[in-house]
């Protein structure tokens, strides 16, 4: 019986990591701009993948509170400053990759998780 119930227990742990990484993609790269639009206060990030307008400090802005805005402009500084590449990571939606997250926009999905990587470039 313990047998059985062990391996039912490694069969859910096994398909519920196959769906949480499912349909996931990154983008990294290194901070080529960073800065805070003049009349709206938004945070706009630019790691290679185009102009991309993140967050706010003053107020929710597309489901991104403002403390995990403030937590991000902290990471992107920090790694613009040692020259670190930052890794987004998005949820698939349709087919969205990369390349067609958009420009001087909000990008669709926003980042749902961000790092920076351990070694400087």
């Amino acid at each position: 019986m313990k047998k059985k119930i062990c391996m039912v227990v490694c069969l859910l742990l096994f398909c519920s990591t196959n769906y949480a990484t499912a349909g996931i993609f990154a983008c990294s790269g290194l901070v080529q701009s960073l800065a805070f639009g003049p009349t709206n206060g938004i945070l706009q990030v630019n790691t290679g993948h185009g102009e991309h307008n993140l967050c706010r400090f003053d107020a929710e802005y597309h489901n991104v509170d403002p403390e995990v805005c403030k937590a991000w402009y902290s990471m992107f500084l920090t790694a613009l400053v040692t020259n670190r590449e930052v890794v987004q990571f998005y949820q698939d939606s349709a087919g969205t990759n990369c390349s067609t997250l958009g420009t001087s926009a909000v990008p669709n999905p926003m980042p749902y998780y961000v790092t920076i990587k351990s070694e400087p470039n």
